[in-house]
């Protein structure tokens, strides 16, 4: 039997997964990863924390099949940052997605290098999020570090780094940098000159299924993994997970319900926002393939923050009281701003807000509401999505979030499609095994490869009836979101 290892390094989890050629999850081990938040508003992990919980769920898995793996291929988050010197010893921590230090920096960036310009350069929003803004304020903040920077690493990076020895990236993490011009593929001049650096100091970009090395004697040792498998680069976990979910032709959409949850479309040309907001993302996905969607920034973790906060931690209980609830909540709104929200509204200002709240609403309503706040806001990503790509007409979803049925089924309602359940939650690891398994040549394609590999196992169809109450839940949901972020939080440039 031949099995691909994946190394998925999520934001708060680092997991390695084992799938056969068939697509079929045969062991996954899972370690937490901490986040630190030395000041409010910062988001930062330990580079080597992340290697060493690392190495420890691929020895785990490399047990459990008694070592019988044919390659090592990888997935992480996307939008990291950190500096090494010259011996490759990190300077900084990683600082991931979900920092939010840079708001002035981010700000600056746009007024002085146009934002929508950037943009349209980028495929990038230029938000606290991307690493442009971070590297400034690393510049104003941490000059002496900047200034002994050998490498701008991504997290993976280091990770490739660390095991191979080389200084590389996947050409999705690096088109979701903001520093990239995803027009002329390669590192943007102009970005690194604005930032005081060299473009030396950025990695040589590849294409997530290249081959970049293979396992040497040392890392065999610490793993497990047989010597001289072959390692693929592997790629950011967002776009992966289009792959992973079979998302390769026109009319289908990914809808991700991790820590954070996200609309994705799959285009074979560069598809860019009309609109001066720059309301969504276009990343590199493989070869002509193109990644399109947006995130927001609270998806799973609205779920988790109300069930820990008000059901003691039980997801079981959790379901149950949503289920008692009729769709709507009885008129209960839950805007899901717990980190400020990115796609479609880039506002790091906003606040999560129920709205509606009455003495007729208890628990059940509460539950429910999380939910569908959830879900209307990325049908919010849908609907502008659908204004550039041709029409959803089938969805397909995974994530942790994904585990609770009736939030797949108010997806199908909401979206008014089909919503179809994958085999393996980890579609980002699965995506990148998939390159793993077509790179080596086992498959004639990416889409043979898919056609193989991905297993939709269940369907939540829309219901009728609530598809029309849905219609007019959305609206009052863009009223409620649209008025909040005019008259309270602080308004964002047109």
């Amino acid at each position: 039997m031949t099995y691909i290892l994946s190394v998925d390094v999520g934001t708060t989890n680092v997991k390695a997964v084992v799938f056969d050629l068939e697509g079929r999850q045969v062991f996954k081990s899972s370690l937490r990863c901490p986040v630190y938040t030395p000041v409010e508003g910062w988001a930062e992990q330990d580079p080597d924390e992340v290697l060493n919980r690392s190495l420890k769920v691929v020895r785990d898995c490399v047990k459990a099949i008694d070592g019988r793996v044919e390659a090592l291929t990888f997935s992480a988050q996307l939008y990291s940052v950190m500096l090494v010197d010259r011996s490759g010893s990190p300077l900084t921590r990683i600082l991931n997605w979900m920092d939010g230090r840079s708001v002035q920096e981010a700000s600056e960036v746009s007024e002085e290098m146009d934002g929508y310009r950037l943009y349209r350069k980028t495929g990038c929003h230029i938000s606290p999020m991307m690493p442009v803004a971070k590297l400034l304020w690393l510049k104003r903040h941490r000059p002496e570090r900047l200034g002994k920077a050998f490498k701008v690493l991504a997290m993976k990076d280091y990770l490739l780094h660390r095991l191979l020895g080389l200084y590389v990236t996947d050409r999705i993490i690096a088109s979701a940098s903001s520093l990239f011009n995803i027009h002329e593929n390669r590192w943007d001049p102009e970005i690194a000159e604005f930032l005081g650096l060299s473009l030396d100091v950025f990695p040589t970009v590849v294409e997530p299924d290249k081959v970049v090395g293979e396992v040497d004697g040392s890392l065999s040792e610490k793993t497990g993994l047989p010597k001289g498998i072959p390692v693929v680069c592997g790629g950011g976990d967002g776009m992966l997970q289009n792959i992973g979910f079979g998302i390769l032709e026109p009319g289908l959409a990914a809808s991700n319900i991790g820590t954070s949850g996200a609309v994705r479309v799959t285009s074979n040309r560069i598809i860019l926002d009309k609109s001066r907001r720059a309301r969504f993302f276009c990343h590199a996905l493989i070869g002509d393939l193109w990644c399109i969607g947006g995130a927001i920034n609270s998806a799973g973790l609205s779920l988790e923050w109300f069930v820990d906060r008000f059901l003691d931690g039980d997801f079981g209980r959790f379901e149950a009281e949503a289920s008692k609830a009729e769709p709507g909540s009885r008129g209960l709104i839950f805007l899901p701003y717990l980190l400020g929200e990115r796609a479609p509204l880039w506002c790091p200002e906003a606040k999560a807000v129920f709205y509606g709240l009455t003495l007729n609403h208890g628990i059940p309503e509460l539950s429910r509401a999380v939910i569908e706040g959830v879900i209307l806001a990325l049908n919010h990503i849908k609907r502008v999505l659908e204004a550039h790509v041709p029409p959803v007409r089938e969805v397909r979803t995974g994530g942790g979030g994904a585990r609770i049925a009736l939030l797949n089924q108010v997806q199908a309602d909401v979206f008014q499609v089909p919503v179809y359940l994958t085999a393996t939650e980890e579609g980002s690891a699965l995506g990148a095994a998939i390159l793993a398994a077509e790179a080596l040549g086992y498959y004639k394609g990416l889409k043979d490869a898919c056609k193989t590999m991905v297993k939709p196992v269940k369907v939540f169809r829309p219901n009728h009836e609530n598809v029309q109450k849905y219609r007019r839940v959305f609206e009052r949901y863009l009223r409620l979101s649209d008025a909040l972020l005019r008259l309270f939080f602080r308004p964002r440039p047109p």
